[in-house]
């Protein structure tokens, strides 16, 4: 019989076999197309080019402020008797996750560390955030990649990611 999806086929068990579904991301003129995926093999990306976007929305050649915590497994200092510096100190979750974005998306960054880790709340007293938070709110850096727990208050405040781990009560991101 044929579905939307296709041939509607079922094995022995009882289960659907032998099909193929498209995958879409929901963008401004509507649903779009990004891969395509069947039963026997993994997803088949449907690539796009950086030129495609606008220039105005593109992230290629931009440099970016990526705030990190020494803080395992996101973020730790890299065990070496070489000497190293810049983005090269670094290693973990959190900074394989940018190293693979700026790969993806054609952009720059410099990791710079919270050393206190701080990831940030808001004062009653000075009416200011402090920590990562404050930092991004005041252009200071452009993003945080850390074991940061969402709150409210947090989220009244700054954008966030959907969180790539969940731990049970609190989130990273």
């Amino acid at each position: 019989m044929e579905g939307l999806t296709g041939l509607i086929k079922f094995d022995t068990a009882g289960f659907r076999s032998d099909f193929h579904l498209d995958v879409i991301r929901i963008a401004e003129g509507g649903p779009k197309k990004i891969g395509v995926w069947n039963s026997t093999s993994p997803v088949a990306w449907i690539t796009e080019k950086h030129t495609q976007m606008s220039e105005e929305m593109s992230l290629v050649n931009r440099t970016f402020i990526v705030l990190i915590a020494i803080s395992p497994p996101y973020g730790m200092l890299k065990q070496s008797s070489d000497m190293m510096v810049g983005n090269d100190r670094y290693e973990g979750f959190g900074i394989d996750i940018i190293q693979e974005l700026s790969k993806m998306l054609g952009f720059n960054y410099t990791f710079e560390v919270q050393t206190d880790n701080v990831y940030g709340s808001y004062s009653k007293e000075t009416g200011k955030w402090t920590g990562m938070l404050g930092k991004i709110i005041r252009d200071e850096a452009h993003l945080a990649i850390t074991d940061l727990t969402i709150t409210s208050d947090r989220e009244s405040a700054v954008d966030f990611t959907m969180p790539f781990m969940n731990l049970g009560k609190s989130h990273s991101y």
